[in-house]
């Protein structure tokens, strides 16, 4: 059995908020990260194909379909936690826009 994803309150209503390609895309990573941690201890170096340590130490990043994530695996309570979704967006000006 997978760990459980947990989507912290202030998070939860920006989720619902992105486009459903970008929503599914998320979960769908989400739940494999979530599935992975089921099999590999924290220490296991395969890890860095799904996240990065935050340079701060304080928990895991991720990136998919235009998004940051930042969770926490807590392997204790067998928790995802997901405590902050980022989306940037660039706008560039024309002059350095591509021309196709």
């Amino acid at each position: 059995m997978s760990f459980t994803i947990h989507i912290e309150q202030p998070v939860a209503p920006l989720l619902e908020e992105l486009p459903f390609p970008v929503r599914d895309s998320l979960r769908a990573h989400l739940q494999r990260i979530a599935e992975t941690a089921e099999f590999l201890p924290p220490e296991d170096p395969r890890w860095e194909d799904l996240v990065q340590v935050q340079p701060d130490g304080d928990g895991l990043r991720t990136y998919v379909a235009g998004c940051c994530v930042r969770l926490h695996l807590l392997h204790d309570s067998r928790e995802l936690v997901v405590e902050q979704i980022g989306r940037v967006r660039i706008r560039l000006p024309e002059s350095l826009a591509l021309a196709w």
